[in-house]
């Protein structure tokens, strides 16, 4: 059914007078797929039967375009970060043509990653949650892991001085939340790069869900750049007893899958790796970018497809910030969660 749908697609370039594809999705093996285009052939077209309605509609002007095409031309250019130029070399498209092909059908997925990506419901899968947490390394009731990432932009022409970050670079500043098996569960792309890390937790509606009491005893694990709340756990600071010390490295290790599914994001979507130049994109656009990687990296991860074959675990700006204004949470009911947790568990 796969190379009849795939056939059936080659059939239409040939008969079609306006357009030739050169992409060939027939007779590439999966294996090439994966590596230029993310999924394997009969993702790819289940992907293009999900989008054909909406691209149909929202492309008008280029309906010389199969939707094939500009699934495979905008999977290439989220797999490998080329300039549009060069897409429309390899593809056959025009540079307007990739641009006007990638943006519909990336606004098309970020809007898609605001209803597929979500945080685990319902007891029982609160439950799984912290057992695949648990089995990281010991680490109680863990339904996240947070933090967030820098993206290097071109300087952007209105507000720009919001968008340089501590390092003196232009970036947009994204929240994360992650599972223990690198899937996306939350994510937050509306902050500039001068936005610390704690002041975008305090004012996202993921902590207004938690303070709701939605999640139950569920804990999200954050580093020091992040206040410590009854829900949200940072390590001791300056531990003092064996089982703070204790704490802190089984933090350390379950936290650590947040910093791998970074590297895992960035090393398969190459367009979100600094390699040396930014895209030349507004934040908005760039956000938008980011948030159909996101939502394509979780269906990644359901699939079970192998990490890219450059992967490693990237520390670029995992560092944590420094800590200000946290003195109220020592103090409160996030204190008091801690402890007990140190005293119950370790």
């Amino acid at each position: 059914m796969e190379l009849l749908f795939a056939y059936q697609y080659q059939q239409a370039l040939r008969r079609e007078r306006v357009y030739r594809d050169p992409l060939d999705l027939v007779h590439i093996s999966d294996q090439e797929l994966i590596r230029k285009y993310l999924f394997p052939r009969h993702e790819i077209i289940n992907l293009a039967q999900e989008l054909e309605p909406l691209l149909q509609r929202n492309t008008s002007r280029s309906h010389a375009i199969p939707v094939i095409t500009q699934i495979l031309a905008t999977l290439r250019f989220f797999a490998s970060g080329s300039f549009q130029n060069v897409l429309g070399d390899s593809s056959g498209l025009s540079q307007p043509s990739v641009s006007n092909v990638i943006t519909s059908v990336t606004n098309i997925l970020s809007q898609k990653s605001l209803n597929e990506i979500k945080m685990p419901a319902g007891v029982i899968s609160l439950q799984q949650s912290m057992r695949d947490f648990h089995a990281l390394a010991g680490f109680p009731s863990v339904i996240g892991a947070i933090d967030c990432f820098h993206m290097p932009i071109k300087a952007p022409v209105d507000d720009e001085a919001i968008f340089v970050n501590r390092k003196k670079y232009h970036s947009i500043n994204i929240q994360v939340v992650c599972d223990a098996n690198r899937r996306i569960l939350n994510f937050n792309v509306s902050y500039p790069g001068s936005t610390r890390d704690a002041f975008i937790w305090r004012n996202c509606a993921l902590r207004a869900r938690f303070q709701r009491g939605e999640f139950g005893d569920g804990l999200l694990l954050g580093d020091s750049g992040y206040p410590l709340e009854p829900f949200l756990m940072i390590p001791f600071a300056n531990p003092a007893l064996p089982a703070e010390q204790e704490y802190n490295r089984s933090h350390t290790r379950t936290r650590a899958i947040i910093e791998q599914t970074f590297g895992v994001l960035k090393s398969r979507f190459k367009c979100l790796h600094k390699s040396g130049r930014n895209l030349q994109y507004e934040p908005l656009k760039f956000a938008r970018i980011i948030a159909a990687c996101l939502l394509l990296h979780n269906r990644c991860i359901l699939m079970n497809l192998p990490n890219p074959d450059d992967y490693e675990e990237r520390r670029d700006n995992m560092e944590p910030e420094e800590e200000q204004g946290h003195d109220e949470g020592e103090k409160g009911l996030g204190r008091q969660v801690r402890q007990t947790l140190v005293q119950n568990y370790f």
